[in-house]
């Protein structure tokens, strides 16, 4: 058995918001950063967090964190956490906040450039600012996780800041947060957390526990984001993706594989990442298929389908169905990818850190394969 891991503390439940100031005053926290983006400050999400303080308590916000977030988001938030003496973060938001959160963290106890802390993460410490994670969609499994994309720059591929240093101290997973979640993202982040379930399962790494969680978020999840994206205010489906989500973060700590080596390789451009990993994940499943038959018949028992001979191939067209009924892209040049240098990127995948822990690692051929049928 691989090692089973130890998770952050997290709130679940409709609510659970509520419990962000006790936790503020049991770890310190006197005057957090709220660090996010735009969309959520309009959609008065933050508000409604900073609501929930009580009289006199004092904060910053700092809430341009980029679509995909970048070196320069986190150093002008460290801007912001120094001029107002903060002393601890508080990340609400969607992937790139709550990773941006994990890299901010690190820089504001430990001083230097960020980019170093990308190209060497074991140069971080135990010293880190504290760090709570508020998800405020379904999907990326950030709140809870030890690691995170940030990007050099806007248009250049995505680096890893990974250390058990990073990992959030305490997770809030509100489902109603996620209510206002528009169908796209729903759908897209939705299906970021399938394929977090399904390569944390295929993992070298995997254990039974782990398996079971993950074979769970698929299931939940594929169970409910129909409903989730057709009626936002579905309580019940709303509750259930967030819970996938947050099985999909446990997920991760058994590793990844190729679909987030492609994701990592397409990511020299500013596309949505739950989007990348969906429309990606069809062409890794026919690369396995009749290769790792075994996990995929779990997989797709999961997913409600028969195993047996053709199973990555049943698996690869249902996720293509699924996608389609939710409007996603059928590939990535139809995400704006424009692109054409197959050699540049199927480079870029074969030296994804993801490789290493993938059931199989595809050869610089067969990536050419599997990118040329991504891109669609």
């Amino acid at each position: 058995m691989g090692l089973i891991p130890s998770f952050p503390l997290v709130h679940f439940d409709f609510g659970a918001i509520k419990e962000l100031a006790p936790e503020l005053a049991n770890r310190n926290i006197f005057k957090p950063l709220f660090l996010t983006d735009q969309g959520v400050v309009e959609h008065g999400i933050l508000k409604k967090i900073t609501d929930v303080l009580p009289l006199g308590v004092t904060f910053a916000v700092f809430g341009e964190i980029p679509e995909n977030p970048t070196i320069k988001g986190i150093e002008r938030a460290l801007k912001i956490y120094k001029e107002h003496k903060c002393d601890g973060i508080v990340a609400l938001g969607g992937g790139s906040v709550l990773d941006s959160g994990k890299a901010l963290r690190v820089v504001t106890t430990q001083g230097g450039d960020v980019i170093d802390f990308l190209k060497d993460p074991d140069r971080i410490g135990t010293n880190v600012a504290p760090y709570i994670t508020i998800p405020t969609t379904a999907g990326t499994g950030a709140e809870i996780t030890f690691g995170g994309g940030i990007h050099p720059e806007t248009n250049a591929p995505a680096m890893s800041i990974r250390s058990p240093h990073v990992k959030p101290d305490l997770a809030i997973c509100d489902p109603e947060l996620t209510i206002s979640l528009p169908p796209p993202l729903t759908a897209a982040t939705g299906m970021d957390a399938v394929t977090h379930c399904v390569e944390g399962y295929l993992s070298i790494n995997a254990n039974a526990p782990a398996e079971a969680i993950a074979l769970d978020g698929i299931h939940r999840a594929l169970s409910y984001i129909d409903r989730a994206v057709r009626d936002g205010a579905d309580r019940e489906a709303r509750y259930n993706m967030s819970m996938a989500a947050l099985e999909g973060g446990m997920a991760i700590y058994m590793g990844l594989g190729p679909i987030h080596s492609l994701s990592m390789a397409f990511g020299d451009s500013p596309l949505h990442h739950g989007t990348l990993v969906t429309v990606s994940m069809p062409a890794v499943m026919r690369y396995y298929d009749g290769k790792i038959d075994g996990k995929l018949n779990a997989i797709a028992h999961a997913m409600g389908l028969e195993g047996g001979l053709g199973v990555g191939e049943r698996i690869a067209v249902l996720t293509e169905n699924i996608n389609s009924r939710l409007g996603l892209p059928s590939g990535v040049r139809e995400m704006g990818y424009s692109k054409n240098d197959i050699e540049v990127i199927s480079g870029d995948a074969l030296d994804s850190q993801f490789n290493m822990t993938a059931p199989l690692r595809p050869t610089r051929e067969e990536y050419r394969q599997i990118i040329v049928e991504a891109l669609g």
